[in-house]
């Protein structure tokens, strides 16, 4: 059984994660557009507020710039929370599937 990740994210953010997620054979992938412009501008408090819970994924997937706390995420959802790359770009291989 694979892993199911849910990947979160903003507007501008949203169409390109699709098609990285798309072309790296991950489509089947959940993207939740938070509801922030910027993805990197997300906050616990943004998060917290706007992810419905109980989260149906195994790894919730931040862009590489978010701070926030990860392990404060992680206990509030029941979810581990992990920080992706900082481009997206690198998210193939960050995922392990080749890529730039």
């Amino acid at each position: 059984m694979s892993e199911r990740l849910l990947f979160l994210t903003g507007h501008l953010a949203k169409p390109r994660l699709e098609k990285i997620l798309r072309e790296a054979g991950l489509g089947d992938e959940a993207v939740h557009n938070i509801g922030v412009k910027v993805a990197a501008l997300m906050t616990e408090a943004i998060i917290a507020r706007r992810l419905s819970k109980p989260v149906k994924a195994d790894k919730i997937v931040l862009p590489g710039r978010v701070r926030v706390d990860l392990d404060k995420l992680s206990a509030a959802f029941g979810v581990p929370f992990v920080r992706g790359p900082d481009e997206l770009k690198d998210l193939p291989r960050f995922l392990g599937r080749g890529g730039a």
